[in-house]
């Protein structure tokens, strides 16, 4: 990954970085993150000029990376839809040059319990058009508390705080 070295290479200031996974900005509590700048992961596509999904994906560590770089404020990363393996990537890049994550932010309980109601009724109310078989949208739910039980085990004894918000 050279775009991680050529960006990298210059000098950081210290500064807090925040990655979300699966928190919109809305559900973030705006005076705790005042100081932040936010950056919604779904309009980075367009600032860089990438209509293609696909290959915003391979370049999305990039973008972030460069976003990071180019902060000089704490900076907020919404909708990061990251993997554990991005994080640990992410992650270890920073480490190189003094900075971390500091958190990751992830929706409570209750939010995903009625994300998962609302999946519930969803498939009920419209199956007949949806093409989820039946049980995806709990074995979709199960994954991702998997997730977040993954995230938690992996960074328990580090400096990033994985929060449930």
């Amino acid at each position: 990954m050279n775009f991680i070295k050529n960006i990298l290479s210059q000098s950081k200031k210290k500064i807090s970085i925040i990655l979300t996974l699966q928190v919109p900005e809305s559900d973030l509590p705006t005076s705790e993150y005042a100081g932040f700048k936010m950056i919604n992961c779904f309009d980075m596509p367009e600032k860089y000029e990438y209509h293609s999904s696909k290959e915003y994906y391979l370049r999305k560590l990039e973008y972030i990376s460069d976003e990071i770089m180019s902060s000089e404020d704490n900076i907020l990363f919404c909708n990061s839809e990251l993997n554990i393996e991005d994080f640990d990537t992410l992650s270890e890049m920073l480490k190189q040059h003094g900075l971390i994550i500091n958190q990751i932010l992830v929706p409570n309980l209750s939010k995903r319990n009625k994300k998962l109601a609302e999946g519930q009724k969803a498939y009920r109310d419209h199956s007949r058009w949806l093409h989820f078989y039946p049980g995806e949208i709990e074995d979709i739910y199960n994954e991702f508390e998997e997730r977040i039980k993954s995230l938690k085990t992996k960074y328990e004894n580090t400096e990033t705080k994985i929060l449930e918000i």
